[in-house]
């Protein structure tokens, strides 16, 4: 199981905790959820960034006069970590020493990011990487692995290197990060591809790493949905384990939150209506903005069948309750079928959807077939593959009741007690002034 430990970074003094295939992370605003999907967004991404550099490295390699090309697939690891720290992160110039983070793939396998002082760049925060020694004797053993030929790289070698990276890892999953603030990218639809075109490379540095990735997935996918969701369900991967009716529930709990379904048709973004009529998504409603990539990115990697981490921030963003419970059962479905998530979340709604998601599947068998029909069994959460972390002063909290498997209800309802504290103390109050004989209101 993978471990993820952060010290001193941002707004998170210490947390330590155990990654699940499906997680939540609920608590006050600036309290460190981001922080914390972030840093599983950097080092599970490691495994595909070895790829890369490894593909960069064969096709540069006739570069001899390069001093990039000199270096060995470890230290280039090493220099891309630092600088995706920094792109993911910021500065290190504000932070405190005692930085650090790192993350357990195995009990042999290991990352490290911390900060220490170097006089070559006249900072004491310079970001020093530690690969453990089992993946650095790998990337040894694999320098200039890749070959080229006047076709570029073989595929079936790419593929190969892929698998042994992967199993190296004990990780198959590719992931897929949503922020939040997702409608000012939805609204500027039209021009998207346009702005990101024109910008230079300094400019798409500037973003951070998890926003250009998102903003980069959307524009090379928007043409697989030219036939709208219904067509896409039509080119399922190579996998055949997904059932008809997995598609349809999906398909229904889309057209449910969206009040309509997807498509891209001649370079513009669609919500297309019920009577066949459609609105161009940058006039559609915020709840609609928010959540139509969010809904898409579920949908496609669910048809693909390849298997996928999402890390979706706030899903709950501009919908209304009802809309809440149908995408926390979207999501639910997609963890189904085989993929990890890993969401952020200030909704008791949301919360309070994924309880009833645990409990369902607690049930007795002789009950399931009832219960099948209130929720359905493609929602039904399996606790043991679940957890939920309250984030609050810097650290975590596990929110599970472990003797009834689900999510706390005093954590679902936080922000009730702050509510219900404030009216007591107006009916006590109203009490006082009454046993006073005055009137306040």
């Amino acid at each position: 199981m993978h471990k993820l430990i952060i010290h001193k970074l941002g707004p998170i003094r210490h947390c330590e905790l155990q990654c699940t295939q499906f997680m939540t992370l609920t608590g006050f605003q600036a309290s460190g959820k981001s922080t914390i999907a972030k840093a599983v967004y950097y080092f599970r991404t490691i495994k595909d960034d070895i790829i890369e550099l490894a593909r960069e490295q064969a096709l540069n390699s006739k570069d001899t006069d390069s001093f990039e090309n000199e270096l060995g697939l470890d230290r280039r690891l090493e220099n891309h970590l630092r600088e995706k720290f920094l792109r993911t992160f910021g500065s290190s110039w504000g932070m405190e020493k005692e930085m650090f983070l790192e993350y357990c793939f195995t009990d042999e396998l290991s990352v490290k990011i911390s900060l220490v002082e170097d006089e070559r760049y006249g900072t004491p925060n310079y970001i020093w990487v530690t690969i453990c020694d089992e993946l650095r004797q790998f990337l040894r053993k694999k320098n200039h692995y890749l070959s080229v030929t006047t076709l570029g790289i073989p595929e079936e070698e790419l593929k190969k290197f892929k698998t042994e990276i992967y199993g190296l890892f004990r990780d198959e999953d590719t992931v897929v990060y949503i922020p939040a603030g997702r409608s000012m990218i939805t609204l500027l639809s039209q021009q998207l591809g346009y702005i990101y075109a024109t910008m230079d490379e300094m400019q798409k540095r500037s973003l951070d790493n998890c926003t250009k990735d998102y903003l980069e997935r959307i524009l090379r996918l928007k043409p697989e949905f030219s036939e709208g969701l219904q067509g896409l369900a039509l080119y399922p991967g190579a996998k055949t384990f997904l059932s008809p009716d997995t598609v349809k529930q999906a398909l229904n709990l889309i057209k449910k939150i969206l009040r309509g379904t997807y498509r891209y048709s001649n370079g513009e973004e669609q919500i297309v209506l019920e009577d066949g009529k459609y609105v161009k998504i940058n006039y559609s409603s915020s709840g609609q903005q928010e959540c139509v990539w969010i809904l898409n990115l579920l949908f496609y990697h669910l048809i693909q069948q390849n298997r996928t981490l999402f890390i979706v921030e706030e899903p709950e963003s501009h919908l209304f309750p009802e809309s809440q419970k149908y995408i926390s059962e979207l999501i639910a479905l997609v963890v189904k079928m085989g993929h990890s998530v890993l969401l952020t979340t200030h909704s008791p709604y949301v919360l309070g959807t994924l309880n009833n998601l645990l409990y369902a599947g607690t049930l007795a068998p002789k009950y399931q077939d009832d219960a099948d029909k209130i929720i359905s069994k493609l929602f039904w959460i399996e606790h043991d593959k679940f957890d939920s972390w309250f984030v609050e002063d810097g650290t975590i909290e596990n929110c599970m009741d472990r003797e009834i498997q689900m999510i706390q209800n005093e954590r679902i309802d936080e922000i009730s007690k702050v509510i219900n504290a404030d009216f007591d103390m107006l009916l006590e109050l109203q009490s006082s002034a009454q046993e006073a004989g005055v009137t306040i209101c």
